[in-house]
Formats: structure tokens, sequence, C-alpha cells
């Protein structure tokens, strides 16, 4: 009876305590995405999901340059920002090779694209 109870423990443990939770669902976004701007909320957001690493210089991936206002405004108006990151159909989902971007992150980005993507 003993073993039975500890193997009944060791399987409660292992395989009923495990289950995956969405970020969203256990912290809930609290970003204030009333007055977004480039710098620093959207600039913030690409540099926590390391997007500069691939985007800025002299041959950024893709031939996507990230690098400054003018750059990324080009890609707002022309709708490849949001349809990047949003992993819609057509659009190369970014960030590449990894998980989408937060709810949270996205509605920042998409704020501020709506409220016209003011630089300042």
């Amino acid at each position: 009876m003993r073993i039975i109870s500890k193997i009944l423990l060791l399987y409660m443990a292992l395989f009923v305590g495990c289950y995956h939770d969405k970020e969203e669902e256990l912290v809930p976004c609290t970003a204030d995405t009333s007055h977004v701007h480039y710098a620093p909320e959207v600039t913030s957001v690409f540099t926590s999901y390391g997007c500069y690493g691939c985007h800025v210089g002299t041959a950024p991936e893709g031939g996507i340059s990230l690098e400054g206002y003018t750059a990324v405004k080009k890609l707002v108006d022309n709708g490849r920002l949001l349809g990047a990151i949003s992993h819609a159909p057509g659009f190369a989902p970014m960030p590449h090779g990894a998980p989408k971007m937060s709810e949270c992150d996205i509605n920042i980005i998409k704020a501020w694209v709506n409220a016209g993507a003011p630089d300042r």
C-alpha cells in the first residue's frame, strides 16, 4: 500500500501539476495605451524582443530596417509592421523563429499606429 501511495504522489507531482499558462492570463497587461509614442514605448518593445539585432545596420535581415523613426514609419504606412507582429496571413511572422509577441506588446504598437504613429 505504501508503494502505491508513493507512486500516486509521484504521478500527481509530475503530471497533474504540469500545465501551460499563457502569460496574459497570469499577469494582465497594465500598459497605458492612451498615449503611446515611438520612444520610449515602441522602441522598448523592439528592444525587448531583440528586433534591433537583425533589423539595423548596413544589411538588415530581409531588407527590413527598424533603424530610426523614419524607417519604422514606412513599415507602418505599408502595413508590414502590424502584419508581421500579429502573424497575419501573407506576412513573415516576427520575431522570426521565436514565439509571437505578447498581446500586451502588440496592443502597445497597435495603439501607436492607430494614433497616427507619432514621433513624439
